[in-house]
């Protein structure tokens, strides 16, 4: 966020801070997509059952991927997940700080960065589970057709028996994970 705002020229009617970090959030959040998408695509694969004796390693992705767009797939979602939580988390991470108590000691305010991370962790990543859920239906699929946004929750929804709790499966462990990583790299940073 911080790198963006000193570096991206944000024109003079987005004088407002809430403005400037939602812009610097979202471009974080492109940014991120724009590297990370096509690890996230060559991991959803290589994590799927049906491809364990196609697809051999890492390097032999290539094969399979072989064009731009099929490295990309999911990237709406991953843009919708990514702006999302980065504004969220951006939004809410010092006035929910300033709900703490004040830490008078070093451990004390790495102790309160912990925990609003964590709360913030845990709160972005259930919301957006769902989006996470579609997108690692569309990652898995190899085929050359892209699936629209639209149809791959038409068919998640489907598997799941139209029942929007049935999204929601493993969040609990996700939940988890989420308030440990972001309790650390809030304290951290």
């Amino acid at each position: 966020k911080q790198w963006y705002q000193r570096r991206v020229r944000v024109p003079s009617r987005v004088s407002n801070p809430t403005q400037r970090t939602v812009l610097a959030a979202c471009l974080t959040g492109v940014s991120e997509a724009a590297l990370g998408t096509p690890f996230e695509r060559g991991q959803s694969l290589l994590l799927t059952p049906a491809f364990h004796g196609k697809i051999k390693n890492t390097l032999d992705l290539r094969h399979h991927l072989t064009s731009v767009s099929l490295w990309y797939r999911g990237l709406s979602l991953i843009l919708i997940r990514n702006c999302t939580t980065n504004c969220l988390f951006f939004l809410l991470r010092s006035p929910l700080r300033d709900l703490l108590p004040a830490g008078s000691t070093k451990q004390a305010r790495f102790l309160n960065d912990f925990i609003c991370g964590a709360m913030l962790g845990g709160l972005n990543s259930s919301l957006i589970y769902p989006v996470n859920v579609v997108k690692s239906y569309q990652q898995k699929q190899i085929s050359r057709q892209d699936q629209s946004l639209l149809s791959s929750c038409k068919t998640v929804l489907r598997e799941r028996d139209y029942k929007l709790h049935k999204l929601y499966y493993g969040v609990q462990l996700n939940f988890t994970r989420a308030l440990i990583t972001w309790g650390i790299i809030n304290a951290t940073y």
